[in-house]
């Protein structure tokens, strides 16, 4: 999902586009044909580890 917000020339929302910063400290954007499987595992950790939610909610307030 990051990688089409990349191709969008548009004003997302604040949690949006912080969800997209941390995501692009993990996994860079797709320029080049390479594995995915590295940045799969990035991605995977990323969300168990709550990083994201985390940033977004001290950012925008709770979630819950």
């Amino acid at each position: 999902a990051a990688q089409a917000l990349d191709f969008r020339d548009y004003s997302f929302g604040t949690g949006v586009e912080k969800a997209k910063e941390i995501i692009r400290k993990y996994v860079d954007f797709l320029d080049i044909d390479r594995p995915l499987y590295p940045d799969h595992t990035n991605m995977k950790e990323l969300v168990k580890s709550g990083e994201i939610l985390e940033e977004i909610e001290n950012l925008v307030g709770s979630l819950e």
